[in-house]
C-alpha cells in the first residue's frame, strides 16, 4: 500500500530557519550593546531621584538640631546610650529607621538587604562607610577660612556641624555629590579623578548630580565646577 505525502505539510525551510537565527543573533548582540547603556541610565536616574530625596531628610536635622547641617563625621551618643563616631549618612539613616538597633542598622548585612536612598546605585561598593555619597567638607573649610586664623584640621572640619545662618547662597552651595568617600571636597585634583576608573562610573554622560543646600539639584560637569567656582562656596567676605 503507498503513502502519499502531503506536499502542504507545515514546516520550516533551510532559508526561513537561517532568517530566524539571523534575528536571534541580532537582537542577542543589541541586547549585550544597549541592554547596559539602558542599565546604567536607570541607574543615573535612581542616584538623582536619591538626591533629591536626601534634601528634605537633612533639612529635617537641621531643624532638629538648632538649624545647623550634620556634622560628615562626628562623634554622637546613640539611642542604646553608646557613643560612637557616625557619619553624616549613618545619623540621617537613623532618622528614617529609627525603631531599628543602630547594630543592625550600621552592619553589613543590613546594609546589603535593604534598599536607601543614601546608596548610590552606580557606586559598586556602596557601604554605610562608603554609601557613594559624600557631603561637602569645602562648606566648613571656606567658613573657617572666612573667619580668619589657621584652618581647623580635618578631624575639626569634619566634626564641625555648620549653622545655616553662616551661608548667604544656599542655592550655590553644593551639599551633597557623588563621590567614593562620605565626604568629598573637589578641588583640582578630586575633579579630575572623576574622569578616570573607577570614580568615573559615578559620571554619566559626562555630568554628575549636584544635590544644592536649597534643595534643588542638577546636573554639571566636572569643568562647570570649576567654572562656577562651586568648591569656593561660601565665599569669604
Amino acid at each position: 500500500m503507498k503513502l502519499n505525502r502531503n506536499r502542504n505539510s507545515v514546516g520550516f525551510t533551510l532559508i526561513e530557519l537561517l532568517v530566524v537565527i539571523v534575528i536571534i543573533a541580532a537582537l542577542a548582540a543589541l541586547s549585550f550593546t544597549v541592554g547596559p547603556k539602558i542599565l546604567r541610565k536607570a541607574k543615573a536616574t535612581e542616584a538623582m531621584q536619591n538626591l533629591r530625596q536626601l534634601g528634605p531628610v537633612i533639612t529635617t536635622f537641621a531643624t532638629d538640631h538648632e538649624m545647623r547641617l550634620p556634622p560628615a563625621k562626628a562623634s554622637a551618643v546613640q539611642s542604646d546610650g553608646v557613643v560612637a563616631d557616625l557619619q553624616w549618612n549613618q545619623v540621617c539613616l537613623g532618622m528614617l529607621f529609627p525603631d531599628t538597633k543602630p547594630s543592625d542598622l550600621y552592619s553589613k548585612g543590613w546594609w546589603d538587604g535593604n534598599k536607601t536612598i543614601f546608596k548610590n546605585p552606580l557606586f559598586k561598593g556602596s557601604t554605610f562607610l562608603n554609601p557613594g555619597y559624600g557631603m561637602n567638607l569645602m562648606i566648613a573649610e571656606n567658613i573657617a577660612t572666612a573667619a580668619g586664623g589657621p584652618v581647623p584640621t580635618l578631624d575639626v572640619l569634619l566634626a564641625t556641624p555648620v549653622p545655616l545662618a553662616a551661608i548667604s547662597e544656599p542655592h550655590r552651595t553644593p551639599l551633597i555629590a557623588p563621590f567614593n568617600n562620605y565626604y568629598f571636597r573637589f578641588d583640582a585634583a578630586e575633579l579630575n579623578s572623576l574622569k578616570t576608573p573607577p570614580l568615573n562610573n559615578l559620571i554619566s554622560d559626562g555630568k554628575m548630580p549636584i544635590l544644592f543646600l536649597d534643595g534643588h539639584v542638577e546636573l554639571i560637569t566636572s569643568m562647570e565646577y570649576t567654572d562656577r567656582h562651586l568648591a569656593d562656596i561660601p565665599m569669604a567676605p
